[in-house]
C-alpha cells in the first residue's frame, strides 16, 4: 500500500493528464484556421445560372462545410490548407440568402446575399472616376441613387510583385445616396441600366486604378510571350519584401512632395506677390497658359505665375469679380500682395470676388502659386479668357503675356509610378478574385498607352484571352470603352495621331477576338479634360453592347463600323456594319470629318453625303484616292450615328 503522499501524487498525475487531454482538444480548436476568400462579404451578389465557387483557407486536412440557400456541401482542405468547392447553379429568386462556412468549430456567416448579374469593372482613371467627382448632373444623380439591389465590391488599391492568393475581406456596399459616392460612375450607370432593364440584382466588382497601363493589369505568364517584356520580367527582383520597401519609399516621396507643396513659400519671402517685384528674367508665355506651352511638360512641383496690368482711370477702382479659369488643384491666388483665394481647382468656381479698394490706380499684379501634381496645369483655354469685371459691366482684359518660374520653390519628387509596373495590379487586384463567378468584364483604359498603339494592339486581345483562361471560360463577354475625344481639334487632316491610332488598336480587337464589344465615346469627351464628366452615356452604351453580346438580344449594340470603300472613278462609296437602318447626322456637318489620301501622300478634306445605307464621298481633284479616314484625330468632328443613336467608329482604311 502506497503512502498517502504517493497516492496524492498519483491523483495529481491523473489530473494533469486529463487536463492535458482537455487542453489538446481545446487547442485543436484554438489553432483551427478558417479564412474564406476576401471577395466574400455581407451584401454580396452571386452570379446566377452558373456553378458558384466558394474557396478559402482552413487547417490542413480539415473538413469545411458550406451552406447556402437550399444546399450544403463539404470539402477537405489540402496539405497547404487550401480548399474550393462548387455550389450548383441557381436562378435569381429575389430572396436574401445567408452563406455559412464552418470548420473545426469555427464559423463565418455572410448575410443579405442575392443572386443576380455580376460584372468585373477594371481599367484606369476613367473607370475609377467616382460619382462624387465632377459628374454631369451630379446632385440629382446622387440623390436618386436608391437601388438596394445594386451592390458594389470595391477592391483596395494595392500592388504586389507576385500573385496574391487573397485580399482584405470587405463587405459589399448597397447602393444608396451615401454609398454611391464611392462607386465608379461608369460602372454604376452600367449597373443601373442593367438593373432597370432586366429587373435583376446587379453586383459590380470594381478593380481600377488611375494612371495605369494595360501591362500592369496583365499576368507575368501572358507578358512573357511578348519580346518587349520578356527579358525584363525574367531578370526582375520578385522578393516581396524588397517590393514592399520600394513602395514604402515611393509613398514617402509622395508625402514629402505634399509636405513641400503645403509648407514651402519661398516665393512669398522673396516678395513675388508684390507689385514692385522684378520678374524681367522670368519666362513669358502668351495667354492661355499650359504646362506644355510654358515649357514644363510632365512637371511636378510649384510654378509661380504673374500677370501685371494697368488701371489708369482712378474712377475704376471699385468692387470687381475676377474670372480666372484654372485647371489644376489647390492653387493660391494673390492680388497686390493679398491672398484672395486658396484651394482653387478645376472642380470649383473660377469666379473670385475682389475685396473693395484692393485694386490700385496704375500698376497691379495678379500672382498664382500653382501646385502641379499630375503634370498638367492650365490657366485659361481657347474659349475661356481671364478678366476683371465690375458690377456696372466695366471689364479689364487679362490676356496677353504672363510671366512664370518653376525654380523658386524646392524641387519635389516626380511621379512615383510603382503601381504602373508590369503585372503589379493584376497580382494584387485581379488574381485574388479568381475564380469568383461573373457574367463578364467591363474595361475602360488606354490613355496611358496612347503612345504605343501597335504594342496595345497585341496586348489587348492577349489580356482578354488570359483573363478568360484564368476564369476557365473562353466565352466570358468583354466590353470596353474606346478613348473619348480630347485635346485641341486640328483644322487639317492628320496622318499620324497617337489617340486616333490607339482607338484603332482598340477597334482591331473586335476583328480577332470573339465575344467582345466596344463602346464609343468619340462624341462625349472634353477637349480640355482627360476625364470627361458624361459617364451616364458611357455606362448606357456599355449596356447596349451587353444586351447584344452578353444577353443575346436582337439589338444593334455598337455604332457603325467600317466594312469597305470602293472607288468608281468619280466617287468613293463606303459600306458599314452595324447600320441596318441607315444613318443619322447630329450636331454638325460632313465637311471636315472625312478625308482622302491622294497618290502623293497628301490628305484632303472632302464633302460627303448619306445615300441610303452608304456614305458617298466626292473625290474632287484627287485623281487616285488611296485611303479614306473618318474622325481621325484626338478630338475630331464625329457627327455620324446609326439610327439606334450610337456613334460611328473612327477609321483610316484603304480604298478598293
Amino acid at each position: 500500500m502506497f503512502p498517502l503522499k504517493f497516492r496524492f501524487f498519483q491523483l495529481n498525475i491523473q489530473y494533469v493528464v486529463s487536463l492535458m487531454i482537455v487542453c489538446c482538444i481545446t487547442c485543436q480548436y484554438c489553432f483551427a484556421q478558417l479564412e474564406p476568400a476576401g471577395i466574400f462579404g455581407n451584401n454580396a451578389i452571386f452570379q446566377q445560372k452558373v456553378k458558384l465557387p466558394i474557396w478559402g483557407k482552413a487547417s490542413a486536412g480539415a473538413i469545411v462545410t458550406v451552406s447556402f440557400a437550399a444546399y450544403q456541401k463539404q470539402v477537405t482542405a489540402d496539405e497547404k490548407g487550401n480548399w474550393t468547392l462548387f455550389l450548383p447553379a441557381m436562378k435569381a429568386d429575389g430572396k436574401s440568402h445567408q452563406l455559412q462556412i464552418e470548420s473545426e468549430g469555427k464559423k463565418n456567416i455572410f448575410t443579405n446575399i442575392l443572386l443576380g448579374e455580376v460584372w468585373l469593372a477594371s481599367g484606369q482613371s476613367n473607370m475609377a472616376y467616382l460619382t462624387s467627382s465632377d459628374l454631369l448632373n451630379k446632385e440629382t444623380e446622387i440623390k436618386n441613387a436608391n437601388f438596394p439591389n445594386i451592390r458594389f465590391r470595391i477592391v483596395d488599391n494595392n500592388t504586389s510583385i507576385i500573385p496574391l492568393d487573397n485580399m482584405t475581406s470587405r463587405e459589399w456596399k448597397v447602393c444608396n445616396p451615401k454609398n454611391v459616392l464611392d462607386f465608379s460612375a461608369v460602372a454604376y450607370f452600367f449597373a443601373r441600366s442593367l438593373h432597370i432593364d432586366k429587373k435583376v440584382p446587379v453586383g459590380i466588382i470594381v478593380s481600377a486604378k488611375g494612371a495605369t497601363s494595360i501591362e500592369s493589369w496583365m499576368s507575368k505568364e501572358s507578358l512573357l510571350t511578348q519580346n518587349e517584356f520578356k527579358e525584363a520580367l525574367q531578370k526582375r527582383d520578385e522578393d516581396s519584401s524588397h517590393w514592399k520597401n520600394f513602395v514604402i519609399n515611393s509613398n514617402k516621396a509622395n508625402v514629402d512632395r505634399e509636405t513641400i507643396a503645403r509648407t514651402s513659400f519661398k516665393g512669398i519671402e522673396l516678395g513675388i506677390h508684390k507689385i514692385d517685384f522684378n520678374d524681367a528674367d522670368w519666362r513669358k508665355t502668351l495667354f492661355p497658359l499650359s504646362s506644355e506651352k510654358m515649357g514644363y511638360p510632365s512637371f511636378w512641383g510649384i510654378i509661380w505665375i504673374r500677370k501685371t496690368f494697368q488701371i489708369n482711370d482712378p474712377q475704376a477702382i471699385k468692387s470687381w469679380v475676377l474670372t480666372l479659369p484654372l485647371r489644376d488643384q489647390n492653387d493660391i491666388v494673390y492680388l497686390n500682395e493679398k491672398e484672395i483665394a486658396i484651394g482653387v481647382s478645376k472642380a470649383k468656381s473660377n469666379s473670385i470676388d475682389i475685396p473693395s479698394n484692393l485694386l490700385k490706380s496704375g500698376k497691379n499684379v495678379l500672382t498664382i502659386r500653382m501646385y502641379v501634381n499630375w503634370g498638367i496645369a492650365d490657366v485659361g483655354d481657347r474659349t475661356s479668357n481671364c478678366f476683371l469685371k465690375a458690377l456696372d459691366g466695366d471689364q479689364i482684359d487679362l490676356s496677353g503675356f504672363w510671366t512664370h518660374h518653376n525654380k523658386i520653390e524646392p524641387d519635389v519628387a516626380q511621379w512615383q509610378g510603382y503601381y504602373n509596373k508590369e503585372t503589379v495590379n493584376f497580382n494584387s487586384m485581379i488574381y485574388p478574385l479568381i475564380p469568383f463567378s461573373i457574367k463578364g468584364f467591363l474595361w475602360y483604359q488606354g490613355e496611358n498607352n496612347a503612345s504605343k498603339a501597335k504594342q496595345y494592339q497585341s496586348l489587348m486581345p492577349l489580356m482578354i484571352n488570359n483573363w478568360r483562361s484564368l476564369w476557365q471560360n473562353a466565352e466570358l463577354p468583354f466590353l470596353f470603352v474606346q478613348l473619348a475625344n480630347y485635346k485641341q481639334r486640328s483644322s487639317v487632316p492628320l496622318s499620324n495621331d497617337a489617340w486616333a491610332e490607339l482607338r484603332d488598336a482598340q477597334q482591331k480587337t473586335l476583328e480577332n477576338t470573339k465575344h467582345v464589344a466596344l463602346a464609343s465615346a468619340i462624341d462625349i469627351g472634353d477637349e480640355f479634360n482627360i476625364h470627361p464628366n458624361n459617364k451616364q452615356e458611357v455606362g448606357r452604351r456599355l449596356y447596349e453592347a451587353a444586351k447584344e453580346i452578353a444577353y443575346k438580344q436582337h439589338v444593334v449594340g455598337m455604332g457603325p463600323l467600317f466594312k469597305d470603300a470602293s472607288y468608281d472613278g468619280q466617287k468613293v462609296a463606303v459600306s458599314f456594319r452595324n447600320a441596318p437602318n441607315g444613318f443619322a447626322l447630329k450636331g454638325g456637318s460632313l465637311d471636315t470629318c472625312f478625308a482622302l489620301l491622294d497618290e502623293n501622300g497628301q490628305w484632303h478634306w472632302t464633302t460627303a453625303e448619306i445615300v441610303g445605307k452608304k456614305i458617298v464621298l466626292n473625290v474632287k481633284d484627287i485623281k487616285k484616292p488611296m485611303r479614306i479616314q473618318y474622325a481621325w484625330q484626338s478630338n475630331p468632328s464625329a457627327p455620324l450615328y446609326n439610327q439606334e443613336g450610337l456613334p460611328m467608329f473612327p477609321f483610316n482604311e484603304k480604298i478598293n
